[in-house]
């Protein structure tokens, strides 16, 4: 499993992004090996955390390269002050559970 955590510090949103934001979420969940997403928001801080869960590679790459993805990858700086993407692999997952919360969603 891949997790790819994408950090940002939000701008303004306006009408448009949140279409197209919409457009790249259901384009992300019509891709075989889409697993699900968790976010978070800093408590002291603007900053947002989402966390995308994907169970290949492949599938990672089928998302970056859909057309909505790469359109809003080329306007961050209309929505975004800043941003940061780590894409991490998944060697072990262990706990206790988190019930509905549970890793990757359900």
């Amino acid at each position: 499993m891949y997790l790819v955590t994408f950090r940002l510090d939000p701008g303004e949103y306006d009408a448009e992004f949140h279409e197209l934001n919409d457009a790249i979420q259901a384009a992300a969940e019509a891709i075989d090996g889409y697993l699900g997403k968790r976010t978070w928001h800093g408590p002291d801080s603007e900053d947002v955390l989402v966390v995308y869960y994907w169970e290949s590679l492949d599938a990672l790459d089928e998302f970056g390269a859909h057309p909505d993805h790469e359109r809003a990858k080329r306007r961050w700086t209309e929505w975004y002050d800043a941003y940061e993407v780590t894409v991490t692999e998944v060697l072990d997952a262990y706990g206790s559970g988190f019930g509905a919360d549970a890793d990757p969603p359900q």
